[in-house]
């Protein structure tokens, strides 16, 4: 069964989102050795989920560049998913 599309609008916007994400999620994978700040545009994207990441790896005591590139793709989705509920939601109100 298909996913029915609440908003076109929403769906592009959460599109743009999402893909600007994976740009930034890719980035610090093809970047130099030397650069240390590439990292910082997932973490903004996927934040507040950065935040948690950095609360689990301490207590865990985890220092994994996958689960780490992992957790921050879960949360980018995430924050996808919130973007698209909420833009629904109000163009829903709205129109």
């Amino acid at each position: 069964m298909p996913i029915r599309m609440r908003s076109r609008f929403a769906f592009w916007i959460a599109g743009v989102y999402l893909a600007t994400g994976l740009a930034a999620w890719t980035l610090p994978l093809i970047a130099k050795p030397g650069e240390s700040l590439a990292g910082v545009y997932i973490a903004m994207l996927a934040f507040p989920w950065s935040t948690v990441l950095v609360w689990l790896m301490d207590g865990l005591g985890i220092d994994s560049m996958v689960f780490s590139f992992s957790f921050l793709l879960l949360g980018l989705v995430a924050n996808t998913a919130i973007l698209y509920a909420v833009i629904a939601w109000v163009t829903g109100k709205i129109g």
